[in-house]
């Protein structure tokens, strides 16, 4: 903010919210943070959140708009840009960064002031590339309950059983552990449908299991505004379990060249070659990798193309894989912190287990 000369900085929308204050609500209102030079953060949600959000943020002061009840008044945004308008520190402002989620409300609140505007948007996204400690323990959270989901369909992978009931053992199991609601998301492919890699190729259906049929889950779940990511691939023997162990050891090779200054693209190559060499015939037609945090797919990606230079304290989801159209396929993820030394599997670096599949 100094540096560009900003007098405050203004945020919209759940992800920037949670990113600067910590708070996130199941279905929550349109929110904005207002942050002063002096760092002082102000939460603006709507008035019957303003309870919850007090004792869920960490943000120095919560202010509730507009009325109370939800769906009178079809236009709330109009009440929020208002109530902002009007905060000294906003109102007096010369200069004012702002990066919105919510589409035409920057427009609406520089029309409601005289400030200079300054797009804040690319430095945001700089910065959530880098995790806080706070954030890393919220992905491990998410991570936790994608681990526990995976064992509820391991543990009732068996003949007879569909894909769809499956996916939603899955999703109750992380649910109900995680004590509310959650944002969940779900490869679950069974038999010769795990060589369709993913949604929407194949999405998870009646189809039943029969004996000896791989399964592989790519789980994805969101606990208090932060994702994380597993794929596995849960067999009994045969073909993709001899895939699944090279495919872990690809991904052990992988987790050594997450060091700062590497780049997605190096570490796709080498992956590529690795699974092609291993598996003759195969395919590797997604990617291997991206980070974590707010989005479940987010900067930086680990594709050819993505040169960004890794920094300590990123996250990346890494998942290598192998297909064999109209036979089988198999994949295993798991999410590690950059660090000099390589990468570190989140359940390590928060200390809870040794860490890996």
């Amino acid at each position: 903010m100094t540096g560009a000369s900003l007098d405050c900085v203004v945020v919209f929308g759940a992800d920037n919210v949670t990113h600067l204050c910590g708070y996130s609500r199941y279905y929550g209102g349109p929110s904005a943070l207002v942050v002063g030079l002096d760092g002082e953060r102000t939460l603006a949600v709507m008035k019957d959140e303003a309870i919850v959000a007090r004792e869920r943020s960490f943000a120095d002061e919560v202010i509730g708009y507009g009325e109370r009840g939800f769906g009178i008044d079809l236009d709330p945004v109009r009440e929020l840009v208002a109530t902002l308008s009007k905060m000294p520190v906003v109102a007096s402002a010369k200069r004012i960064g702002i990066a919105s989620e919510i589409p035409g409300v920057d427009t609406r609140l520089l029309g409601a002031i005289s400030a200079e505007p300054q797009d804040a948007t690319k430095t945001l996204h700089d910065i959530r590339m880098i995790k806080d400690w706070d954030e890393i323990e919220r992905i491990g959270a998410g991570y936790e309950l994608c681990w526990l989901a995976q064992r509820a369909v391991s543990e009732n992978a068996r003949p007879g059983i569909s894909e769809i009931e499956l996916f939603t053992l899955a999703q109750s199991t992380a649910q109900v552990a995680a004590g509310g609601p959650i944002e969940y998301l779900c490869d679950l492919l069974s038999g010769a449908n795990t060589a369709e890699v993913c949604c929407p190729i194949h999405v998870a259906g009646p189809r039943t299991l029969e004996s000896g049929d791989p399964v592989v889950a790519d789980i994805v779940v969101r606990h208090n505004g932060y994702w994380g990511d597993t794929a596995e691939t849960h067999t009994t023997g045969g073909e993709a379990a001899e895939a699944r162990e090279e495919l872990l050891a690809i991904l052990e090779k992988a987790r050594t060249e997450l060091v700062p200054g590497a780049t997605g693209a190096e570490v796709f190559g080498a992956m590529n070659t690795r699974i092609l060499e291993t598996f003759p015939g195969g395919e590797f037609p997604h990617h291997g990798g991206h980070a974590l945090g707010l989005t479940s797919f987010e900067d930086p990606h680990i594709i050819p193309s993505d040169t960004t230079p890794f920094e300590p304290w990123m996250v990346l989801a890494v998942e290598p894989g192998v297909y064999f159209p109209g036979r089988y396929g198999a994949r295993v993820e798991n999410v590690f912190v950059v660090t000099p030394d390589g990468g570190v599997e989140l359940r390590k670096a928060l200390g809870e287990t040794d860490g890996g599949n």
